[in-house]
């Protein structure tokens, strides 16, 4: 069982439609990101098979709308991924010393090509970034559809895989979609500028503490 520590804030958020008020600042300090969601996520721990087929621990948030829409951030972490590539049983000296880096590293591509091939016609597919934290967007129609739109972000060794599906006729996500946050160790926004050779260096004290002054919540999920 791990203990999460939680921070809900209650916000008045105002997009087109069916998206309005009510929406739900959610914040997780243990994995160290903030989003908006309709509603309280339910939080479930799952195993996730990296681009090389090792497997590690991650959770999915998931949240759902008054109209059939749905919102979910998986989060994989990838901190011991060094220590968990040097413990393979089929490790090799041809694996070389840095193979668990080039895991972590494919991990957007990876999980990009998960999504694309569950089916449905792909109507983006492009580059992106949030707080200048590269990563990837893709947008799909689905049979029935609806549309799904997913951005997939890595920071400091987790994988963050945003996904949310909304029905026919109703307008894109975006208070969902425009809201991750990254956080540090002490729970304040983490931005950064980005250099063209892709180094990113963080502005220093530019961004304050997010949900300061809500009451924390400690959830703990099985």
């Amino acid at each position: 069982m791990r203990l999460h520590t939680l921070i809900l804030v209650t916000t008045v958020l105002f997009s087109g439609g069916s998206f309005a008020q009510g929406w739900l600042e959610y914040i997780d300090q243990s994995s160290f990101f903030s989003v908006n969601f309709p509603a309280e996520p339910v939080v479930r721990e799952i195993s996730h098979e990296s681009t090389q087929g090792l497997i590690f621990p991650a959770q999915v948030y998931r949240s759902e709308g008054i109209r059939g829409d749905s919102y979910s951030v998986t989060v994989v972490d990838y901190t011991d991924a060094e220590a968990v590539h040097r413990e393979r049983p089929d490790a090799t000296e041809a694996s070389g010393v840095n193979s668990w880096l080039w895991d972590v590293r494919s991990s957007v591509a990876h999980a990009a090509w998960d999504i694309r091939k569950r089916g449905g016609e792909v109507t983006y597919d492009a580059w992106s970034d949030i707080e200048r934290v590269e990563g990837h967007q893709l947008q799909i129609t689905n049979s029935d559809g609806s549309r799904t739109f997913a951005g997939i972000y890595l920071h400091e060794s987790r994988l963050y895989i945003l996904e949310a599906t909304v029905p026919m006729g109703l307008p894109p996500p975006g208070l969902f979609q425009q809201s991750l946050r990254f956080l540090d160790d002490d729970g304040r926004r983490v931005r950064y500028n980005l250099a063209p050779n892709g180094n990113i260096t963080r502005i220093p004290g530019s961004y304050e503490y997010v949900g300061s002054g809500a009451e924390i919540v400690e959830r703990s999920t099985e």
